[in-house]
């Protein structure tokens, strides 16, 4: 299985070797431009071969499974959170919305923190696909309890 490897703002990735724990960073900054997922081999200096995939990514994305409404004017649709970053939220709908690329909402939904907090965030639809949407928050300032959940909770 291959290992995500997250690629810095100076275009250097850090190789890990699973078998011996040598640490090898490399410039990897002439795979930003590609479009799709960038899987390498690396052989390590013990000899050890393996697989990585270079995350191009801002922020690290977690995956959840969050119950939620996404209100839209006076409209509630009840959503499903599923994935989660500092920047925004990838959600599931329960069926097919007339919603817009660039529409204005905000989002509430419950965290799986032990207090089962309750946020609520201003966001703008990023991408639409089915019944998956992607939203990017007004703000990347989180001082609220989803701050702590992204800085505490994530693995």
């Amino acid at each position: 299985m291959a290992q995500k490897v997250f690629i810095t703002r100076s275009g250097k990735a850090s190789f890990s070797c699973p078998e011996c724990g040598k640490t090898k960073q490399l410039n990897v900054s002439r795979y930003n431009t590609v479009d799709k997922e960038v899987k390498l081999k690396y052989t390590c200096t013990c000899k050890h071969i393996f697989s990585v995939i270079l995350e191009r990514r801002k922020y690290i994305r977690k995956k959840v499974d969050l119950p939620g409404v996404l209100i839209l004017g006076n409209k509630k649709y009840p959503v499903n959170v599923i994935d989660i970053t500092r920047a925004g939220l990838k959600i599931r709908t329960k069926g097919l919305l007339e919603l817009h690329l660039q529409d204005k909402v905000v989002l509430e939904f419950i965290l799986d923190d032990p207090g089962g907090s309750k946020v609520s965030k201003e966001a703008i639809i990023k991408k639409i696909n089915q019944m998956n949407i992607g939203v990017e928050f007004f703000s990347q300032d989180h001082y609220d309890k989803f701050g702590a959940y992204i800085l505490f909770h994530f693995k």
